[in-house]
């Protein structure tokens, strides 16, 4: 029977390390590569073509979320697993409207993250234990409660995770291929969904919704 070829891209070596390790142990499954950001993860994805990527949501950079369509795009085929402390009914549905199949949490056993691989190999969608049973119905249903950037467009919610790791628009012009004229008008309108006034109280707020 052929493996399971699996590319884990996550920006924790500890974390890399302990997934990858527990992989190769597996019989039925093969490690092809790890990465620790989107500017590498792509190129390995692109010419290694997994089966399973196993992703996390918080990196530098652009997120797991966001890099969802661009890993789709590459390997169109790829099952995508999201790895992540999060536990936000909003960034779960996010995942998984992008595109992920599975999404365990790290505080999970190690185990249901091998049986999310299975489980996606299989075509079924596999969600964290962990998860409270009217989150996961409604999360399933699509109706998962609305957090405070739900009202964000998809590039909206791209540049404000940005914006939380403290980038300025230039450089966030240059991460999204955009000019830094665009990201303003972006900032100006994720302000005013969030009721910022001032740059400032903007990056404080999206620290609480995108931690580190």
């Amino acid at each position: 029977m052929e493996k399971i070829s699996i590319v884990v891209v996550d920006d924790h070596p500890v974390i890399r390390h302990g997934v990858t390790s527990v992989i190769k142990k597996q019989a039925d499954m093969h490690m092809v590569g790890e990465s620790d950001a989107a500017a590498t993860a792509l190129p390995l994805i692109k010419k290694t073509d997994p089966d399973v990527v196993i992703l996390d949501v918080t990196m530098a950079g652009i997120s797991g979320i966001d890099l969802i369509p661009y890993i789709k795009s590459l390997s169109e085929n790829t099952r995508i697993i999201i790895y992540s402390m999060h536990q936000s009914p909003d960034v779960i549905y996010r995942s998984l409207k992008a595109g992920a199949k599975a999404y365990v949490l790290k505080a999970d056993e190690i185990r249901d993250l091998l049986e999310a691989i299975r489980t996606v190999m299989q075509g079924q969608m596999f969600l964290s234990r962990s998860l409270p049973q009217d989150m996961e119905e409604q999360l399933l249903r699509g109706e998962a409660k609305k957090g405070p950037l739900s009202n964000l467009t998809a590039r909206e919610y791209e540049i404000a995770n940005l914006l939380s790791q403290g980038m300025p628009p230039d450089e966030i012009g240059e991460t999204l291929f955009i000019s830094p004229k665009t990201v303003r008008v972006h900032r100006t309108n994720i302000m005013h969904k969030l009721n910022c006034d001032r740059s400032h109280e903007l990056l404080l707020l999206l620290r609480d919704y995108f931690p580190r």
